[in-house]
């Protein structure tokens, strides 16, 4: 499988795409482009940003074709053993999940616009770029003179790059195992102006990295690239990705604002914390990935609540926050929480199984709950559940840690009843009540948010929302403030 990319028409954001496919030994071959991107739980139909979809055989001469549902094609290949299919894809949406192109860099998601046949998905994929001379490109893939090769087509869609001659790029090493004997290389990508103060950015993000890897025991990947997108325009936005991850924000002028500069800090934790919670930890219901249709699964609560939680919770352990920092950002969740009737009206569960249905827009006043506020808040219990119960043991560290090593590590995807018996495990306490209440229930997070913050000494308060330490705590209390702000990962073995 071979492409070669090319920039068509910057003024109207039109990129040209030209894709070799050979050894076709069949009569009929299909052709697919994803429906939806990993990332964002939603049918987007990239389909409709496709133009002069057009296919020839290696002489030039077209094919026969037709489009058999909205982003499946047809191709009859009788005697046929090479095609190119050749399209224009519509680059204009600047996002952390779309594809954009301008006078000044090209920026792609392939799995918006690149495509695949249907039984043929795990076969190499190279892609050649036609840029000008002085473009750089980042990307988790090797890039070799403007070309990348991936092993098969979910590395290819799941390999997003900038390309571009105002690319900055910063690199630093950050410990990939909790000996600190070995290292992997994590890159700085900016398009855009980068934040003035580097050495404070790097400083601060190879220490939440460290305290990640200290969770999992490891960082799977030699390098790990952070692409971020500097907007002039109010914007907030990430996906993650295999090794790498795509940030958005806006506008430049605020780098020098600490809450801006904060929020850049968490959506970048919260990001690289699914290098493991979804990237490699992932329910069976999306082991493999289905490009063609929705991915149904209930377990939204683990793979973004968890993560918007240890995102905040990296940066309070790490140093990198303060307590009052924390806390800010945690008002702000629980105002979201508070200020939302859908919490009496659907569970996190069931939001997270219509995040295909409505789950990226407000929809129908008081109708649904977020996966990742409610499934923040759920973790946080859960949390400070099984280290109370364990005797500061263990916590959520040690159910993620066994998740990511007898799951990921073993070619498993994980069911509710797993992380079920995971949280049982850890604690000794039956869970079958925080499930019936918080994962399936409606309006009862009030109740297990009080007695969960009293666990650790602190009061949250609901006219604000805010947490609190209280001023006089418990040797008890105690001991499980510290073990949950300064936890570190036991297993069973």
């Amino acid at each position: 499988m071979h492409y070669n990319i090319s920039i068509l028409d910057t003024s109207n954001h039109f990129i040209k795409l030209a894709w070799t496919i050979e050894n076709i030994h069949q009569d009929l071959l299909h052709i697919q482009i994803p429906a939806w991107r990993p990332g964002r739980y939603e049918l987007q139909n990239f389909a409709k940003n496709v133009r002069n979809f057009n296919i020839c055989d290696d002489q030039g001469n077209n094919v026969l074709f037709r489009k058999v549902v909205k982003d499946r094609w047809e191709v009859e290949t009788h005697n046929i053993h090479k095609l190119v299919v050749i399209y224009e894809y519509y680059a204009n949406q600047l996002d952390a999940g779309a594809s954009f192109v301008s006078e000044e860099f090209l920026y792609i998601n392939p799995v918006n616009c690149f495509m695949y046949v249907e039984g043929r998905e795990d076969e190499e994929y190279t892609v050649d770029f036609n840029l000008p001379d002085d473009y750089m490109i980042a990307c988790q893939l090797p890039v070799s003179r403007n070309s990348i090769k991936a092993k098969n087509f979910d590395l290819l869609a799941d390999s997003p790059l900038i390309a571009s001659n105002t690319l900055q790029h910063y690199t630093f090493k950050a410990a990939s195992n909790i000996q600190g004997s070995a290292s992997s290389i994590i890159h700085f990508w900016f398009q855009g102006m980068p934040y003035h103060d580097m050495p404070k950015m790097i400083e601060e993000t190879k220490k939440y990295c460290n305290e990640q890897v200290a969770v999992f025991g490891d960082l799977p990947c030699k390098e790990y690239h952070f692409l971020y997108h500097v907007l002039s325009t109010s914007f907030r936005h990430g996906v993650e990705h295999l090794d790498s991850t795509v940030i958005a924000m806006g506008p430049a002028e605020d780098w020098n604002n600490s809450e801006f500069y904060d929020s850049f800090m968490a959506i970048s934790s919260h990001e690289l914390f699914h290098l493991w919670n979804i990237k490699r930890i992932r329910p069976t219901d999306m082991l493999p990935y289905d490009f063609t249709k929705e991915n149904y699964s209930t377990l939204g609560y683990v793979y973004e609540g968890i993560t918007t939680y240890y995102g905040d919770v990296m940066l309070l352990r790490s140093g990198v926050w303060s307590w009052e920092q924390y806390t800010d950002s945690f008002k702000g969740d629980m105002q979201k929480h508070l200020s939302n009737p859908g919490r009496f009206n659907y569970s996190v569960a069931e939001s997270s199984f219509d995040t295909w249905l409505d789950g990226y827009v407000p929809g129908v006043l008081g109708r649904k709950v977020s996966i990742y506020t409610e499934g923040m808040l759920a973790a946080f219990i859960a949390d400070v559940l099984i280290i109370h119960h364990s005797n500061g043991q263990y916590s959520l560290d040690s159910v993620m840690f066994d998740l990511y090593h007898n799951f990921y590590k073993h070619d498993k995807g994980y069911s509710e009843a797993d992380y079920k018996l995971l949280l049982e495990k850890y604690s000794s306490l039956n869970f079958d009540a925080y499930f019936a209440d918080l994962i399936w229930g409606r309006g009862k997070y009030e109740n297990w948010l009080v007695k969960a913050a009293n666990l650790i000494g602190c009061t949250i308060h609901f006219e604000s929302g805010e947490l609190t330490k209280n001023e006089s705590i418990t040797e008890q209390q105690r001991t499980n403030f510290n073990k949950w702000a300064q936890s570190k990962v036991v297993v069973q073995q």
